[in-house]
C-alpha cells in the first residue's frame, strides 16, 4: 500500500508538471508538482527503508528521465504547436506617394498623422519635431513607413 502512495504521488507530481507546460505556464502547478516528486523521493527515507528507498529513487529518477526524453524524441509537442505558415501579404496602400504635400495633424515627434489627399496616414518626421498643421512633403516611403519633411516657407 505504502508503495501504491509513493506512484500515486509521483504522478500526480507529473500531471500538475505537464500540466504547467501545456496549459497553465508562469503559475505554481509545476512548483507544487516538483515539490510532490520530491516528496515521493524523500518519503521512503522519512520511514527508514534503507535499500527500498534507495531503489525507489532510482525508479523514479528513471520515470522522469524516460518521460522527458520520450515526449522530445517522439516529437509528441509537434501535435500542439502552430505549424501553418503565414502567406498573407500585406496590401500596399496607392493613396500617397513620394513628392505629395499635405499637413501634420498631429505633433511629429518623430511619429505622428499627417493628412494627404483628404486621408489621415501614420507618418515619421525626417529630422526632428514638427508641430501640428504644419505644411509637410513625403520625401521617402521604405516599406510601411512614410517619411516626411516640413516644407520651406517662402
Amino acid at each position: 500500500m505504502f508503495w501504491l502512495l509513493i506512484a500515486g504521488i509521483v504522478l500526480i507530481g507529473l500531471v500538475f508538471i505537464i500540466a504547467e507546460v501545456l496549459f497553465m505556464p508562469g503559475g505554481i502547478l509545476g512548483v507544487v508538482g516538483g515539490f510532490l516528486v520530491i516528496f515521493a523521493m524523500y518519503l521512503p527515507y522519512y520511514h527508514h527503508l534503507g535499500r527500498a528507498a534507495n531503489i525507489s529513487l532510482v525508479i523514479i529518477l528513471l520515470v522522469l528521465v524516460i518521460t522527458l526524453f520520450t515526449s522530445i524524441k517522439t516529437k509528441t509537442w509537434r501535435h500542439l504547436e502552430l505549424s501553418t505558415d503565414i502567406t498573407s501579404k500585406v496590401r500596399r496602400s496607392n493613396t500617397v506617394k513620394i513628392g505629395d504635400e499635405g499637413q501634420s495633424v498631429s505633433r511629429l515627434a518623430p511619429m505622428g498623422k499627417a493628412k494627404f489627399n483628404n486621408k489621415f496616414v501614420e507618418v515619421k518626421s525626417f529630422s526632428g519635431f514638427i508641430d501640428p498643421h504644419t505644411d509637410i512633403e513625403i520625401v521617402d516611403i521604405i516599406k510601411n513607413k512614410i517619411i516626411v519633411k516640413p516644407l520651406k516657407k517662402e
